[in-house]
């Protein structure tokens, strides 16, 4: 028996009743196969029904208004998301591990894990790296701004004017710089997906924000032991 190659998308099928038909779930085509040896199924046709194929078409069908009204979406809801998740993590942890270590690796992971998802799972609903690192930044200061309510403003704050001077300024800093770090690994990731024509990779983005959790690790320890030694903000 002679085998038999399937290549092209299935949409391409005049009279066919499936031109109406989702398209085939691209994250399971053989063609993407880890193990598929070219030696026994030969080179990849040119039309050939492929995950990155798939993005080329979804990102031809991608409106310009449809890609910005993501981004201002991202933008305004990955800051209060790492919020949330950051307190359910801070709720299994404590002491100074906590405070150097999980709190910095957490809330940096956090503040850009929905621009990640979409660069992994739906990266042609970005058009360019502005719109993901203005995703990321954006997250960094609205996260800087609701810790700063939190620690400033709840009834049990006994901040001082200069506390309130140093967290609108410094934190505000730490917070969007960091994500802007990492926002460059999410930018990282996205494209060279592209110039190597396969799957995204989320390890494409990590050293970017290993630093990012390194610098905002360093920082934490260095507030903590400045309040140890008597320091007054």
């Amino acid at each position: 028996m002679a085998p038999v190659l399937h290549s092209g998308d299935p949409r391409d099928l005049a009279g066919s009743d499936v031109l109406d038909a989702p398209l085939p779930d691209v994250d399971h085509t053989i063609w993407d196969e880890p193990g598929r040896s070219p030696g026994l199924s030969g080179n990849v046709p040119e039309d050939a029904l492929t995950w990155f194929t798939e993005f080329r078409h979804q990102q031809l069908s991608t409106s310009a208004l449809k890609s910005w009204l993501l981004t201002i979406a991202v933008a305004l809801l990955s800051g209060p998301v790492a919020v949330v998740g950051t307190l359910l993590q801070g709720m299994t942890a404590s002491g100074i591990l906590m405070v150097v270590v999980i709190g910095p690796t957490t809330e940096e992971i956090m503040k850009i894990a929905i621009p990640v998802w979409i660069v992994e799972k739906r990266p042609w609903l970005f058009r360019s790296s502005v719109q993901i690192l203005l995703c990321c930044f954006a997250s960094g200061l609205v996260f800087a701004a609701v810790e700063n309510l939190f620690y400033l403003q709840m009834p049990f704050a006994q901040a001082s004017p200069g506390l309130a001077r140093w967290r609108w300024s410094v934190c505000v800093l730490l917070h969007s710089s960091c994500s802007l770090l990492s926002g460059i690994g999410v930018v990282r990731m996205w494209r060279r997906f592209q110039e190597k024509q396969c799957r995204p990779d989320v390890a494409d983005a990590a050293a970017p924000v290993t630093a990012a959790i390194v610098i905002h690790g360093i920082y934490n320890a260095t507030v903590t032991a400045m309040q140890a030694v008597g320091w007054q903000f």
